[in-house]
């Protein structure tokens, strides 16, 4: 597989501190081995003079071709170790933190920054008791945490600067321009001591207070669908852990079966079914997510389409490497499929690899495939993948009503806009502003947590998801081998052991014996392994 030669790439490769940019550029800009020459170097020929003149001429774009394809398998190389060791940095940084700053705006670095947001990573019990800790709201207001706070930054700009400079310029128009201009004398409003005027341009506070219940209404049905989106997604994930884990352990332990003979195909196959298992929350994570979770890569407005499935073709590549073994040809091959652009979805190729094998292998109960009603629970859990696919494509692909949220989102801005005219007759010029921007923050910052979780995928740490669900299944595979190893051991050991042949008195010989365990007395109160415990043949009655 070539890499990727774009812009994207450098900035990977450059942000993972592997080599120098222009040392990278410099590479991958190599030119890529000419099939003609080789070609011309296999029918050359080499007995005359003219021959050894045409071999030697024919040499070089071989030894060419071989160097370039030498250059480009290297610079594939130090591709995904840049995106493994980047995406090992992002574990690592989960492991240690509460939650991980995330920015998937496209923009400069200050913008990015600004509009950045928060992934809860998974908790444990040390992230539950820093989160209930006693002194939790004093310290969420203390400087540090407050300018730390990804709600004030995404605000800043423009929505905050837009209110602040609005409120300052209505006061300043006020207090500066009409109280000097006006010849009519100041009056005062009951209660309050502040100076105005007929041409001040001030809005009664009634306004505010009949349409804030309709605003309220609006923003909180708002944040609790997106709110109910999120928890769906988690939701899905959290079945797609349970039935990957369920599907695993199913074919580990039922395959191959007891009523036939264990075949290669089979064994082969269910090796093979248990990595499809691992690869399918990969792949389910780069079809939901525009970066597939790799914060080192930057994707701009203007990145083409090519260049970013690039990108996340090279990300996911590095992720499957884990999995499968790639000096297999035939594990090689299964991976070239799966990152080949024409699998557009790629989870959807995995789960029907799944159901291949299971219609195809596991269906043949004289191989040590499945009975009939076992391959159809692989089935009905092939399904509930299917499901979990199809409803994940459906919360990214369909928004909220994009009407309601535009409503929403009108009425909320010109509501905070304007609230300044109405302060100003009761807190003056000094405390409008600020208390505009105390306001505004927390209408907006509800509407803001709103629009994020109605794409759940994007603060969701999938990462860590797939993690969870490829480390246990890895600890089924290595429990299921250690089990079977057992359990050979015990059937060897009890093997040795001559059994008692049975003498019977019978006319026609037949005698029927089973086989009881010795379990000591001392041991019917705590748990003792059946393959371990001694056992005798007695008549059977």
């Amino acid at each position: 597989m070539r890499p990727i030669t774009t812009g994207v790439q450098l900035r990977v490769l450059q942000r993972c501190s592997l080599v120098p940019r222009p040392v990278l550029r410099q590479q991958l800009q190599r030119p890529r081995p000419s099939a003609g020459g080789t070609a011309v170097a296999a029918v050359a020929p080499t007995g005359t003079s003219r021959g050894s003149a045409t071999a030697e001429s024919t040499a070089s774009p071989v030894r060419d071709g071989a160097t370039a394809t030498c250059a480009s398998d290297a610079d594939l190389e130090q591709s995904l170790a840049a995106q493994a060791t980047a995406q090992k940095r992002l574990h690592d940084r989960s492991a240690h933190a509460m939650l991980i700053h995330y920015c998937r705006d496209h923009g400069g670095r200050l913008y990015r920054w600004f509009r950045g947001f928060s992934i809860d990573v998974s908790f444990d019990f040390r992230h539950w008791r820093k989160h209930q800790k006693a002194t939790r709201h004093i310290s969420l207001w203390t400087p540090r945490n407050t300018f730390r706070a990804d709600n004030l930054r995404r605000l800043f700009f423009p929505d905050l600067a837009w209110i602040g400079g609005s409120s300052c310029a209505a006061c300043y128009y006020n207090a500066c321009v009409v109280a000097a201009e006006s010849a009519e004398a100041p009056y005062h409003l009951p209660g309050f001591n502040v100076d105005m005027h007929p041409m001040m341009i001030t809005l009664p506070l009634e306004c505010f207070t009949v349409t804030s219940v309709a605003l309220g209404l609006l923003v909180t049905f708002k944040t609790q669908m997106g709110y109910g989106r999120f928890l769906e997604g988690r939701n899905l994930w959290a079945t797609l852990s349970n039935e990957s884990k369920a599907l695993a352990s199913r074919v580990l332990n039922r395959i191959p079966s007891q009523s036939g003979e264990a075949s290669h195909l089979v064994l082969a196959s269910r090796a093979y079914s248990v990595k499809l298992v691992r690869s399918f929350p990969f792949a389910l994570k780069y079809h939901l997510t525009e970066d597939g979770c790799n914060p080192h890569i930057e994707i701009q407005d203007d990145t083409p389409d090519s260049e970013t499935r690039a990108a996340m073709t090279l990300a996911l590549q590095a992720e499957l490497r884990s999995i499968w073994d790639v000096g297999n040809e035939d594990e090689k091959v299964f991976v070239d499929r799966i990152l080949a652009t024409e699998a557009s979805n790629r989870p959807q190729h995995i789960l029907h690899e799944l159901s291949y094998i299971n219609a195809t292998v596991f269906v043949h109960p004289a191989l040590g495939g499945l009975d009939f009603p076992a391959a159809t629970e692989v089935d009905r859990s092939i399904a509930i993948l299917h499901n979990v696919l199809g409803n994940c494509e459906k919360i990214i692909r369909t928004p909220i009503y994009t009407s309601y949220t535009r409503f929403t989102s009108r009425f909320l801005w010109l509501w905070c806009s304007t609230l300044p005219l109405a302060l100003y007759p009761m807190l003056g010029p000094l405390g409008t502003p600020p208390a505009s921007l105390i306001i505004a923050f927390f209408m907006l910052g509800i509407e803001d947590i709103g629009s994020r979780v109605e794409q759940p995928f994007d603060v969701m740490p999938l990462w860590q998801y797939c993690q969870m669900i490829d480390q246990t299944c890895l600890q089924l595979v290595r429990h299921s081998e250690a089990i079977r190893k057992r359990v050979d051991e015990a059937i060897s050991k009890h093997t040795e052991v001559p059994l008692p042949t049975p003498v019977s008195n019978d006319e026609d010989g037949d005698q029927e014996w089973e086989y009881e365990f010795d379990v000591p007395s001392s041991a019917l109160n705590s748990f003792v392994d059946p393959l371990d415990m001694p056992f005798h043949a007695v008549r059977k009655r």
